[in-house]
């Protein structure tokens, strides 16, 4: 029989690291089946903890980790835009103008990187989930934003005053898609089936009391 766990939450994923290196991997198959996360900005540090846990066996699958790889790419790449591009456009208008070209190319490319990575999320999603999406708006918006204000300071358009005047909203924007809660798969049982088997599978939610919520043990023989 296959255990099927339901994540929403990458404090889920961390107790089922810690169960996993408390007991090692389960000689029965299991299928995690991660919902959400509470934010993008965790996407990166979530990858990192699920992937391990599902490559290194041959009995665990988790079919929404691509998924999150894409979201993964995402929160890597406003997290650049977050740390080491906004920033310049932050400092003394003297230096800034020496310094602007730079980050006035890192921003195209931003917005350029951040629709093609948005392109793949929205497919992979499919058109159910995408329509309950948060994210892809956001990350449209902020490419848009992005490719704009680049482009006009480049054309001539605006000035490097009108520039800095411009970084605070870039920097809410990107804040703005980071904490955005994110949906990464179907929840792969219905409420009304909660704990009960489902084509051979024994169905347990991760927020429900004892399953994968960080505050109790899981109570799964493994």
């Amino acid at each position: 029989m296959t255990k099927l766990y339901k994540i929403h939450s990458h404090a889920h994923i961390q107790a089922l690291q810690a169960r996993a290196n408390e007991l090692g991997h389960s000689n029965k198959s299991m299928l995690v089946n991660l919902v959400s996360l509470e934010s993008v900005r965790i996407a990166r540090e979530s990858y990192a903890l699920l992937r391990p846990l599902i490559k290194e066996s041959w009995i665990w699958a988790c079919p929404e980790l691509e998924i999150l790889l894409v979201v993964a790419g995402l929160s890597l790449e406003i997290q650049k835009l977050e740390h080491d591009v906004l920033p310049q456009l932050m400092v003394q208008e003297a230096k800034l103008e020496r310094g602007a070209l730079e980050a006035l190319l890192l921003m195209k490319n931003s917005a350029i990187t951040l629709l093609d990575l948005r392109k793949c999320f929205i497919l992979a999603l499919g058109v159910l989930l995408a329509d309950e999406d948060l994210v892809s708006a956001r990350v449209k918006k902020l490419s848009i934003m992005l490719k704009d204000t680049a482009d006009d300071v480049l054309n001539g358009n605006r000035d490097i005053v009108w520039l800095q005047e411009r970084a605070p909203l870039l920097v809410q924007l990107v804040t703005d898609v980071l904490e955005t809660p994110c949906i990464v798969g179907y929840d792969s049982s219905s409420r009304a089936l909660r704990g009960s088997g489902i084509n051979g599978r024994s169905s347990e939610d991760a927020t429900s009391p004892g399953a994968l919520h960080p505050s109790s043990p899981l109570r799964c023989a493994w």
